[in-house]
This record gives structure tokens, sequence and C-alpha cells, in this order.
């Protein structure tokens, strides 16, 4: 999850901020130029040797301050994020509470960081209950997945309504809270779609299986993306065991999932190619998600923006985010899905979901949806 994700480097960025070596020192830069070459730091041993001498100057300078270091959080890579994160850290355990409205000021402006304010938000409320009870009630459409998710189980605690809790769902976008509030709903005598609320695409055109024995095809091109990629694919192809043809298929998950396995009689080193098209109402940008326990790539309007060759590793909801951007009208969108032949129970699944969303996880529906 996008949101365990994020704890999980909030946890580690202590650890990183300890990180401060006595190295030889840089070429002498101001402070706001060391704080924007952390914000660009990459991933790889050069950049972290680099980023540790450059924090090192930046833990020495006199006219480094915390908010300065949050505000640079703003735009950074994930690496710098967590590097100034760490920094941050280590300063505001040195300024105390003398920061205090400063900081409020800060957590006030939703144009910041999320995980910057985040991390104020637990700073200013670690020792005051009344203070996190009055924050997170005023947070439930707050663009930090993280304060988002604090306000909306805030509110759920209270055992709202049935009223209050279809409004609640509207705020709430962490996966476990939304099928939560469905249940709750449900219990109450109110159902609700979960496949659209979650925005999964439910109907798509199948074809396989073609041939993955020894995992050996997952970026070989079969003649299907070639023709999928010019707009124009054939009515059927030579697959692992001779012709095969297109198949229609539209789950009925509440979850979305398409369950290949099922499908093709739980085919082993095999790849399937699924396709559909979304209409966009709009031009807009948005998230791919992705949930596949199998080997997997996806192509939108001819470009491939995901690939990911895993198999077996685990398989849930957002599993994998791409930022893509839609055109108004139809989009294409094609994934292709990968089997191995591992025999072992917990192996057998060959299953994906694929769901159009907002930054913050609000579904994306296809115009007349």
């Amino acid at each position: 999850m996008l949101l365990s994700h994020r704890l999980s480097l909030n946890a580690t960025s202590i650890g990183i901020a300890a990180v401060f070596l006595s190295t030889s020192p840089l070429k002498a830069q101001s402070t706001a130029e060391l704080l924007s070459n952390i914000r660009t730091v990459g991933s790889g041993d050069a950049a972290s040797q680099i980023a540790t001498k450059t924090l090192a100057q930046l833990r020495a300078a006199k006219d480094v301050d915390l908010l300065s270091t949050l505000k640079a959080m703003k735009g950074a890579t994930p690496v710098g994020r967590n590097w100034l994160m760490g920094l941050a850290n280590s300063l505001n355990a040195r300024s105390g509470s003398t920061q205090k409205s400063e900081l409020k000021s800060f957590l006030d402006d939703l144009s910041q960081d999320g995980e910057a304010r985040f991390a104020v938000f637990q700073w200013l409320t670690k020792t005051d209950s009344r203070l996190r009870t009055e924050l997170l009630l005023a947070m439930k459409q707050d663009p930090s997945p993280e304060l988002r998710f604090l306000a909306v189980k805030e509110l759920m605690d209270t055992k709202p309504e049935a009223a209050e809790l279809k409004l609640l769902l509207e705020s709430a976008r962490h996966p476990d809270q939304v099928t939560s509030i469905i249940s709750t709903l449900k219990e109450k005598g109110t159902d609700v779609d979960q496949a659209r609320h979650f925005g999964f695409l439910m109907s798509w055109k199948l074809i396989g299986p073609f041939d993955n024995v020894g995992t050996a095809n997952f970026e070989k091109a079969f003649p299907i993306e070639n023709d999928w990629i010019a707009g124009s694919v054939k009515e059927s192809y030579q697959g692992k065991m001779g012709d095969i043809a297109w198949k229609d298929e539209t789950t009925s998950s509440i979850e979305g999932t398409v369950d290949l396995a099922a499908i093709y009689q739980n085919e082993k080193g095999c790849i399937v190619y699924a396709m559909t098209e979304f209409e966009s109402p709009a031009n807009q940008e948005a998230d791919l998600r992705l949930g596949c326990i199998n080997g997997n790539r996806v192509w939108l309007n001819g470009a491939l923006v995901m690939t990911n060759e895993v198999y077996h590793s685990s398989m849930q909801i957002d599993q994998y985010v791409e930022k893509v951007k839609l055109a108004s009208g139809k989009n294409r969108i094609l994934v292709k899905i990968c089997q191995n032949e591992q025999t072992e129970q917990w192996a057998q699944r060959f299953v994906f979901q694929l769901r159009l969303c907002d930054s913050t996880g609000k579904a994306l529906l296809a115009r007349g949806r």
C-alpha cells in the first residue's frame, strides 16, 4: 500500500539521519544550494556518499533551519525526500517546541509535501490528544494519504450512522477503510457497488495462452504486441498450442479481479494478453494502479508504462502504481500477464486487477459509467 510504504520511509528516516559522518568537506556552498542538491539525489552508492557529505555540511551550517528543510521536500526525489526527512527529524529534536506556530502554519499549507506535513502533525500532537482530535476532524479531505487515513479513522471511531458513513466513504481512500465502510453500510441496509467505487476496469478481451516455458518470454514481443501498438489486432494468433482467438470476459468480482487460471484451465508456463478501452471525459493526469501476483507489463495508447517481472510474491490492490496521462476520448490499454511453472499450492494464482484513479486514489470513471 502507498500508506504503508510512506510510513515505512518515516520509520527509517531517523536511522538515515544518524548517518552524518565526519567526511572531507565539499566545495563551499550556501545552505539553499546544499538543500537543492539533496532534493535531487538519486539512488546508488555514489549518490549516497555525496548525500552523506552534503548532510554533514548542512548539519554544521549555522543557518540551516527546520522549515526550509521541510519545504525542500516538495518535489524531491523519493531518495532525496528520505534524506531530508532524516535531517528534519534531527532539527526538530534540537529545536524542541520553539517553532509550534510556524509548524502549524506549515501544516495548514496544503501545497506542501504530504509526508513533511504528516511528520509535522506527529510532532505537534505527540503529547496533545485534544489538538490531535481537533486537527483530524478537519482533515478528511486532506491531500496527504496519511493524514486523510487518520482523519477517516477518527470519524469511524465515533460509530457514525448510515448517512454520515456515505459521506465518509467519499473521503476514504485507503482500501481497508473503503471496504470496511462498505461492509458497515451493507449491515445497515445500504449496498454499494464496490468495484465501481474503486474504479476497476471490468470488461476485457483476452487472448492466450502464449508460450512462457522457463519464464523465457517476459520481454518477447509476440505479434499481438506489435499489432496492438500499431492499432490493428487480428482475430486470431499462433499460440502455445495452436491458433487462438480473443475471448470476451467481464468479471463479476467486487475486487475487479480477472481469474486467468480459471479461464485457461490453470495453464502453466504461459502468457495471456488482456486489452480494453477507457473513455476519458477529458485530458487528465491519472494513476494507473495494478494488482497482479504474476509477471506483468502494461501499455497505454501504444506506450509501455509498467513492467514487473515478479512471480507469486504477493498481490494487493494498488500494488503497482504509475503516473500516466489520459487523452480525452478513447484510451487503449493492453496488459501482458505471465505465469511460471511452479507447482506449489500457493503458486497457482493467475489473476490481475486494474483501475484508474486520481493521485489520492479516488476512482476515475469512464464517460457514461
